[in-house]
């Protein structure tokens, strides 16, 4: 089954976790099918698909968000720190390229605070929300280095900083298994 994604709902985990797998981990010792997250982001700005789009999501109960949109979730507690710069730009290329295929207009990018009924503060005082607005107005050219072309995660980010130094937008991402 397929569902309509009409919004795309932004997180922080909350939590000091590390990496992806660690978050999917603490979801799965929930009790949960699977990580609740549909991507990701590791604090070097590597992208990591979490929860099929093909399932509901776990990450926003409120005005029935798990079945209607996409959740992105950063790393980190951003009540108590702030997203890094690797994050951030990881985040502007995934939301760009998730409004692309999706069809969805920028006005529907919420914070999860911002979702009718949700009690929370996710993703956090310090998540620039504003600035990721902005951001996203801005027209990007940007590439998709899979990290599952390379040989080792690490040469996928030497060319992703490769491109980045020609003033390219490039984000990496991981197959999920290369945690």
């Amino acid at each position: 089954m397929s569902f309509l994604r009409e919004y795309i709902i932004l997180h922080h985990t909350g939590a000091e976790e590390k990496n992806a797998r660690q978050v999917r981990l603490n979801h799965l010792r929930k009790g949960w099918k699977d990580i609740g997250y549909n991507y990701v982001i590791e604090r070097d700005g590597t992208v990591v698909p979490g929860r099929s789009l093909e399932l509901p999501g776990a990450h926003t109960r409120a005005a029935g968000m798990n079945y209607r949109s996409i959740g992105v979730a950063l790393i980190g507690n951003f009540e108590l720190t702030r997203p890094t710069p690797m994050q951030l730009n990881s985040l502007l290329s995934l939301l760009k390229r998730l409004q692309e295929e999706h069809r969805i207009p920028g006005d529907r990018i919420l914070g999860h605070r911002e979702v009718p009924g949700a009690k929370t503060l996710c993703p956090g005082r310090n998540f620039p929300l504003d600035k990721v607005r902005e951001g996203l107005q801005e027209p990007v050219r940007w590439w998709r280095v899979q990290v599952g072309a390379f040989r080792e995660q690490a040469r996928a980010y030497r060319y992703a900083e490769w491109l980045r130094s020609r003033g390219l937008e490039a984000i990496v991402v991981s197959d999920g298994k290369s945690n």
